[in-house]
């Protein structure tokens, strides 16, 4: 908890005298009765590990000759990992257009000095899940930042910016001009190595996060058959996995017949009507206690064509060779060739989707991302999302996505879903992790 923590909607004065000493917290009255648990009442990690997170930036800061670091986050679902990690503080509303005075709207900062309180300012919080020594509540975040850097003797220093891409232009130029003295430096890979490896602690959120989308995965393949609409069963699938426990379903994709071909549609779900011998993607994508899970399965329905049966062999078989070489020290462009060898031993080279996977942790999408061209290694702890696509135009695609932990003996395969899953919640031939 935030050892400084202020009435929802009120923005705290800054603290007089030396603002590193910390407050009392303030209780939380507007929590409903029996409103409990990690991300409720109390941050998602224990204390211990945030600060041990920040005690880390600071030395990281040091190291590249910065004197404090400034990380940007947006809302909960669009790319707040940098601030969540840190923090664990999730922004909730939705991002904005600036106007001035509300240029925060939708985002936050945290600011780590190497010497001083760490700082949270946002537009909402909730300060008792927060791990911060002062929690800012304002949108006029370019004003509330020259408050604290004025108050921390940092006009003159060097700051890093964890979140370049994330930073609006209007926030930027409004705090440069407030801060003539500031220098900015980018310093997005401080953050961006850190959450690269997950610890036990995220691991077991991310197969709790999993476990969420079986479920809502099971509940859409249950009910799944000819003449449901996409969004029905979109639907159902998202139901399940709130019910389960998820902080959100950002989107429940379901893309049927040609559309099964495209990786990416808006919008996720249509009103068409899924056919017979047709094949159906399911994506699930969204958040349990802030770590994300992304699982995708693609179910044929009866009669099925022997090219599309060909087709789900051929996406297991690339996705089996991927899986056995994920292994510490393993370079992206080996689980590329090694699924580009599994596809064309099916006589489908060229038809595997560029995106073969990509890690997952606080975001849906983090490092590193398993494409043609990066230059990166598997390293023991990661969670990636492993996700083989075979696209044959006129035919239809097939693709499955695990989320798996790489150790050294071979991944841990978080999800549960079978493989080859069937209509009406009845299994294929082939069971996860099979």
């Amino acid at each position: 908890m935030s050892p400084v923590s202020d009435e929802p909607g009120t923005a705290p004065e800054p603290p007089s005298g030396d603002a590193a000493g910390p407050a009392p917290a303030a209780p939380a009255p507007y929590l409903p009765r029996g409103a409990r648990g990690p991300g409720i009442d109390r941050p998602v990690l224990p204390e211990a590990t945030y600060r041990r997170r920040q005690d880390a930036l600071r030395a990281a800061a040091a190291a590249a000759g910065l004197d404090a670091v400034l990380a940007v986050g947006r809302a909960f679902y669009e790319r707040g990992g940098d601030v969540a990690f840190l923090c664990g503080h999730h922004a909730p509303a939705p991002t904005a257009a600036a106007v001035p005075g509300y240029e925060g709207w939708g985002q936050s900062l945290l600011l780590v000095p190497r010497r001083g309180p760490v700082v949270l300012i946002a537009d909402a919080a909730r300060p008792e899940t927060v791990v911060a020594d002062r929690v800012d509540l304002t949108p006029a975040h370019p004003m509330a930042l020259r408050t604290w850097i004025q108050r921390l003797g940092l006009t003159a220093g060097r700051i890093g910016v964890a979140g370049t891409d994330l930073w609006s232009w209007a926030a930027f130029r409004a705090a440069a001009q407030a801060l003539p003295g500031v220098e900015w430096v980018p310093a997005d890979a401080l953050v961006r190595r850190a959450r690269r490896v997950k610890d036990p602690e995220e691991q077991e959120l991310l197969a709790r996060a999993a476990a969420v989308a079986d479920v809502g995965l099971a509940a859409a393949l249950e009910v799944l058959r000819p003449g449901l609409s996409e969004q029905q069963l979109g639907a159902a699938g998202t139901a399940a996995a709130l019910a389960a426990g998820a902080d959100f379903v950002r989107y429940f994709r379901v893309h049927a017949g040609a559309w099964s071909l495209l990786s990416f549609r808006w919008p996720q779900a249509t009103d068409r009507r899924v056919q017979p011998g047709e094949a159906v993607a399911f994506d699930i994508i969204g958040a349990c206690r802030g770590y994300q899970f992304d699982v995708l399965r693609t179910a044929l329905l009866e009669p099925v064509r022997p090219e599309l049966e060909r087709l789900a062999a051929a996406t297991a078989a690339c996705l089996e060779a991927v899986l056995a070489r994920c292994r510490p020290g393993t370079p992206v462009a080996a689980l590329l060739a090694a699924a580009e060898e599994a596809a064309a031993s099916f006589g489908l080279a060229g038809h595997l989707a560029p995106l073969l996977g990509h890690g997952i942790g606080l975001e849906t999408v983090e490092e590193p991302l398993l494409m043609p061209g990066v230059d990166d290694r598997l390293e023991a702890g990661m969670v990636l999302c492993i996700e083989p696509a075979l696209r044959v135009p006129g035919l239809g695609g097939y693709s499955i996505e695990e989320m798996v932990v790489v150790e050294a003996a071979g991944p841990r395969i978080l999800t549960r879903t079978p493989r080859r899953p069937r209509a009406g919640g009845s299994p294929g031939a082939a069971a996860a992790g099979s």
